[in-house]
């Protein structure tokens, strides 16, 4: 489902086994039982927000709130790899913030081609994915929508998370219909790596305002919202990396489990 990021350590792809309903059960329920209700009076409430709450029920921030600063999606890794007999005491462990081996040693792989296990960088310079991970996340992780831990179904949890995906698919479809992608990803490379220039102001000057309905609540306090630019600014990075295909077909084939009528409809809009 929403998790994209999940890696590993030195174990040829033939030999990497795929996951399990219990398996996805485990690696999920710390993210579920946030939606888990606490008003035992109403029996027709199914379920809360938890963390998500900012005053409409939506998820505002990026990959990072999920993986690095929110600690439910790392809580399921280890809570996975503890109970498999296999397991390196390293993965019962709470590692550093930046420190990502325990997805790496789920997935069988490193995140990145350069095998850096922080997620930021040694020199500064952006990181780049690799395929083998991207390709076994898609396979492996993204649940059917009907898939539910005590009641509450993927397909509510996806409810709430839909303007990060949202937002991803129609960047990535924006950077697609301009027929230039490729030449936006080296403008921007050369800005930031050659010029010198911030990559967050660049990517605002160009990008902040190109999409609309993703504007953030004024009334709620978001620490690190993900904001269009940064969307667009993702997709530059994997087009660079080349990655943006094997990612690309994940974020498809959630949308078509979870939200098939808006995929349908925002592809049809960038296809005129």
């Amino acid at each position: 489902m929403f998790i994209l990021c999940f890696a590993a350590a030195l174990l040829p792809t033939s030999q990497k086994k795929t996951l399990s309903k219990s398996d996805l059960e485990f690696l999920f329920k710390p993210a579920f039982e946030n939606f888990r209700s606490v008003d035992s009076t109403n029996l027709n409430l199914c379920c809360d927000y938890g963390r998500v709450r900012y005053g409409d029920d939506q998820y505002y921030e990026g990959l990072k709130g999920i993986f690095l600063y929110g600690g439910d999606a790392r809580k399921g890794v280890i809570d996975l790899l503890g109970q498999k007999e296999n397991a390196s005491i390293k993965s019962r462990r709470s590692s550093g913030f930046y420190d990502i081996s325990i997805y790496e040693e789920l997935v069988g792989t490193n995140l990145f081609v350069s095998k850096n296990s922080q997620a930021i960088s040694r020199d500064g310079s952006f990181e780049r994915y690799n395929p083998e991970f991207i390709n076994w996340v898609v396979e492996n992780v993204i649940s059917d929508s009907e898939f539910s831990i005590s009641g509450i179904s993927a397909q509510y949890v996806y409810r709430h998370y839909s303007r990060f995906f949202h937002l991803l698919t129609e960047s990535y479809l924006y950077l697609q219909k301009s027929g230039t992608y490729d030449e936006q990803a080296e403008y921007y490379i050369t800005d930031v790596e050659k010029n010198g220039q911030d990559g967050l102001d660049v990517l605002f000057g160009t990008y902040h305002y190109a999409l609309s309905d993703y504007e953030l609540p004024s009334g709620s306090p978001i620490p690190s919202p993900f904001e269009a630019h940064m969307a667009f600014g993702f997709w530059l990075r994997r087009n660079l990396d080349g990655t943006h295909d094997e990612i690309y077909a994940g974020l498809s084939k959630v949308m078509k489990r979870f939200d098939k009528k808006w995929f349908k409809s925002v592809k049809a809009k960038y296809e005129q």
